[in-house]
């Protein structure tokens, strides 16, 4: 646990804190927690970096005999994304109305497009949502293992 809290720097997971964290000076890769009962982590978010990382961390460490034990959990929902998907279900349900209600030349058209422009603005955040968590569960052990495996260096 100290080596891993060495190289995690303080704070709040949430990432609406996460807007200024490209001024910060320190070198460190994590940005979170880390206590004697475990751990809750996140990639610190960069300047010029494209990955919206948004996959957060949880675990603990224990060690039984010589071996070390990482029983993690990565979780790349987002609490923010539940008033947005709120907001977007109530405003394409509000436009389908719209368009059915309308007359009849708009249906035609009006619909495809509508499921089409919806499956794009729900589609992007779940690829978001997948793509951070499967990049989390790739970094996460090999910067475990280095962070293990190192004699005293910095990450």
């Amino acid at each position: 646990m100290r080596r891993l809290s060495e190289v995690v720097e303080g704070g709040s997971t949430e990432t609406f804190f996460a807007a200024f964290e490209g001024f910060s000076s320190s070198d460190s890769e994590y940005k979170g927690t880390v206590g004697t009962h475990g751990f809750k982590i996140r990639k610190k978010k960069r300047f010029f970096d494209n990955s919206m990382t948004m996959a957060v961390a949880t675990g603990k460490l224990r060690q039984k005999d010589e071996v070390l034990i990482v029983d993690a959990e990565i979780n790349g929902f987002n609490k923010m994304f539940i008033p947005i998907f709120v907001i977007v279900v109530v405003v394409y349900a509000f436009m389908l109305v719209a368009i059915f209600t309308a007359d009849t030349e708009n249906v035609s058209f009006g619909f495809p497009f509508l499921l089409l422009h919806a499956s794009f603005m729900m589609g992007i955040p779940y690829v978001i949502m997948r793509r951070s968590t499967s990049r989390m569960k790739y970094d996460l052990p090999r910067d475990l293992h280095y962070i293990a495996s190192s004699k005293g260096k910095k990450f």
